[in-house]
C-alpha cells in the first residue's frame, strides 16, 4: 500500500511540472467533462490546461502559472486499496503513504493536515499540505527550492471497494498561490463517481 501511495504523491511532484519529455501535451477546454464508468472527471475551470496523461491509472493535467517557474497540476489517480477495519486505519494507511514520500532529503514539510470525511457518502481523507521542494527541476540540469502546495482527496471507491482514487490539485512556484483552496475545491468537486 505504501508503494502505491508513494507513486501517487510522486505523480503530484512530477506532474506539477508542465513538461513531459517525449510527448506533446494536448490542450483541453476549461470544465470539459470526461465521462467514465469508474469515475467522471471535469477539467479545472480555467484556461491553459493540458492533458499530460490518460490511462487506466488515471488522468493528469498541467498548466504554467503567471509567475516564472510556477506550474499547476490537477490529477485523478486510481490505485488498488486493501480492506481497512475502520476510519482510523484508513486514515493511517493514507498518512503512512504520504509521509513515506515526503522525506527530508527532498522536502521540508511546512504543514500537512489529514482528516477523515464521509461527506461524499463513502470513506475519504482530505489532505492539505505545504512543502518546500528542495530539488525542483526548473530547467534542464538545474534544481532549486520551490514551494509545493497540495489540496487533495483520497477515497475508497464506493462500488469497486478494492480500489481507491486520489483527486489532487497542486501548485509549485517561488511563492504561495492565494487562490489554491478555491480552485482545488472546484476541481475536486468536479470529480465524481457516476450514478452515486
Amino acid at each position: 500500500m505504501i508503494k502505491i501511495l508513494t507513486f501517487v504523491l510522486a505523480s503530484i511532484i512530477v506532474s506539477s511540472c508542465v513538461t513531459n519529455p517525449g510527448r506533446e501535451p494536448k490542450p483541453v477546454p476549461a470544465s470539459y467533462l470526461y465521462k467514465g464508468s469508474y469515475i467522471n472527471i471535469k477539467v479545472p475551470n480555467s484556461d491553459g490546461w493540458h492533458l499530460l496523461n490518460s490511462n487506466s491509472s488515471g488522468m493528469e493535467f498541467a498548466k504554467s502559472g503567471a509567475e516564472k517557474k510556477e506550474s499547476f497540476g490537477a490529477q485523478v489517480l486510481i490505485f488498488p486499496l486493501r480492506e481497512t477495519k475502520n476510519e482510523d486505519e484508513f486514515l493511517s494507511v493514507i498518512k503512512a503513504g504520504i509521509e513515506a514520500d515526503t522525506g527530508p532529503s527532498r522536502f521540508d514539510t511546512k504543514q500537512l493536515d489529514l482528516s477523515y470525511t464521509e461527506k461524499r457518502g463513502y470513506s475519504c481523507v482530505k489532505v492539505s499540505g505545504e512543502l518546500e521542494d528542495k530539488k525542483s527541476l526548473t530547467s534542464p540540469g538545474y534544481r532549486e527550492p520551490l514551494i509545493l502546495q497540495i489540496e487533495s482527496l483520497y477515497c475508497r471507491h464506493p462500488v469497486r471497494t478494492d480500489t481507491g482514487f486520489a483527486i489532487i490539485y497542486s501548485q509549485r512556484g517561488p511563492s504561495k498561490y492565494p487562490k489554491l483552496d478555491a480552485e482545488a475545491e472546484q476541481f475536486i468537486s468536479g470529480v465524481q463517481v457516476p450514478n452515486f
